[in-house]
């Protein structure tokens, strides 16, 4: 089984930097509606069975946009969704955005992955949903040769990939740079999964 991971695309919440990771109507710009159309066609040949995508309204509309071009079925998932950020849901001040930002730090910088966002997630949360995702794909697939899409977030991706590629250091994973609807490309090999593209938008993954 093959597994893509990609970004959502451009969304007014990005480009108003309003911190909106639950299900706060911010849809996607017209930039972003056009970087899902690419992603469609980028995807076009890869023979894919199921598109699977966060709730999230930035990423439920790329995945919609993908899912009709291609003509494949969409199903949502909450493993999918990005980190909540609680009480800073729907804010976009300096303060809130300073809170944001030190909790992040305890994430990925001091590797204090049990802090948490008031209200919301930890890291640990977060990558326990993603991977109890990510196995049940492997259960409903095994044994396939099946290609899945799942249309999420750049904090899930950083997230949910340290805990399923386990042949990567967690420092690179956290210091990749994942833009609008870039392609990440898993296998299931012995029990496990390991990267086989990380896209070059010129040369997107067969």
């Amino acid at each position: 089984m093959i597994l893509y991971f990609a970004r959502h695309g451009e969304s007014v919440a990005n480009t108003g930097n309003i911190i909106s990771n639950r299900d706060i109507d911010h849809p996607l710009t017209p930039a972003g509606r056009q970087q899902a159309e690419r992603l469609a066609e980028r995807l076009a040949d890869a023979g894919l069975s199921v598109v699977y995508s966060s709730p999230v309204p930035r990423a439920l509309e790329t995945a919609t946009i993908v899912s009709r071009s291609l003509d494949i079925p969409l199903q949502t998932a909450d493993g999918l969704r990005e980190f909540d950020c609680g009480i800073l849901e729907g804010r976009s001040g300096p303060l809130a955005w300073m809170r944001f930002s030190f909790i992040l730090h305890q994430w990925f910088a001091r590797k204090r992955v049990e802090k948490r966002f008031r209200g919301g997630e930890s890291f640990l949360d977060v990558r326990q949903r993603f991977t109890a995702f990510v196995d049940a794909v492997v259960e409903r697939n095994s044994g396939t040769d099946n290609r899945v899409l799942c249309i999420t977030h750049a904090g899930a991706l950083h997230i949910g990939l340290t805990g399923l590629l386990n042949q990567i250091p967690i420092e690179e994973i956290l210091a990749w740079s994942i833009p609008y609807t870039a392609v990440i490309k898993t296998e299931h090999s012995n029990g496990g999964f390991v990267l086989t593209g990380r896209e070059d938008l010129n040369h997107p993954p067969a």
